[in-house]
């Protein structure tokens, strides 16, 4: 099977939903209800950087440095404990199917409504956004040969890099060992040979995963398997008590910095409004650190009359 390069192909489609986004202000966002991750603690490893570690969990830079006071973050020192936080806000679309999320380059594969597994995933930087859409699982293979698109082959003759139409299996290839295909030509799910890329802004538009993960999806997702792209740099959640949750990304693809007014209108399309705090909304715009914030508005304390009776607020 060639692998080609579909960017071309598909930037018609990622244009589209994003003008449709765009153009729609007022359409109601999704309200989800799961939150999964957490914060731990997590101990540096040799050739770990904070490159490498914020991809693996999937937290942005601000919110490592927030949590975080080290002397010198740019030089890990094995050993060092640090504090990581995985949780996001989890854009559940079905019950069985995979979701990939572009603003947190997390994949969530859900079977019979719970969550199986959810993994990093190196997504397309600046100039070769991976395209939203919906998909399927359609094929697979093990040790695939990369063809190289001829923009690619560009690009690296542009850098001075020796020049490739074609890489054989091995170490050296880019796709890793697993290739799972989907229903478009040439754009599939696939392993690394650079795995500090995964959980970053860092492919051609690929979809990378560390090898275990892969592995895991090439024998346990079947053909059939729906995957939906999507790309959302604010997500709100509101669990079984009421309590809502905003969490709020910087848009990469769109260069655009996190607004106020447009946290507060999405939370007034999706009927939440008046259940938060709006200087909660705002610091956690402020902030971006693209981890779920709970802003929900503080109940009222209750009136106590002179008599000691309490008195509805």
């Amino acid at each position: 099977m060639r692998l080609v390069r579909w960017r071309v192909a598909l930037a018609a489609i990622f244009g589209a939903t994003v003008g449709a986004a765009a153009a729609q202000p007022g359409a109601r966002p999704r309200v989800y209800e799961l939150i999964a991750g957490g914060e731990r603690s997590y101990t540096i490893a040799p050739g770990d950087t904070v490159w490498s570690v914020t991809g693996r969990f999937t937290m942005s830079r601000a919110l490592f440095d927030a949590f975080n006071a080290l002397p010198d973050p740019d030089h890990l020192r094995p050993g060092t404990p640090v504090w990581i936080s995985d949780r996001h806000i989890v854009p559940q679309r079905r019950p069985d199917g995979i979701v990939i999320d572009l603003a947190n380059r997390t994949l969530y594969w859900s079977v019979h409504g719970a969550l199986a597994a959810r993994f990093p995933v190196g997504v397309g930087r600046l100039g070769w956004a991976t395209p939203p859409g919906r998909y399927r699982i359609v094929g697979r293979r093990v040790d695939p040969v990369w063809h190289v698109p001829a923009s690619v082959q560009q690009e690296m003759r542009a850098r001075g890099e020796k020049v490739e139409a074609e890489v054989a299996p091995g170490p050296e290839n880019p796709l890793g060992k697993y290739w799972i295909q989907l229903s478009a030509a040439g754009y599939g799910l696939h392993g690394t040979n650079a795995p500090s890329s995964v959980g970053k802004y860092a492919t051609h538009g690929c979809l990378r995963l560390l090898a275990e993960d892969v592995e895991r999806l090439f024998h346990e997702a079947p053909d059939g398997t729906r995957v939906e792209v999507v790309y959302e740099p604010l997500k709100l959640a509101r669990n079984p008590s009421g309590t809502v949750y905003l969490e709020i990304h910087r848009d990469v693809y769109h260069g655009a910095k996190p607004d106020l007014p447009a946290a507060l209108a999405a939370l007034d399309a999706a009927g939440l409004r008046a259940l938060v705090d709006p200087d909660r909304v705002a610091e956690v715009v402020t902030r971006a650190w693209g981890t779920p914030e709970d802003v929900t508005r503080s109940p009222l304390a209750p009136v106590v009359s002179p008599t000691g009776a309490e008195l509805v607020p």
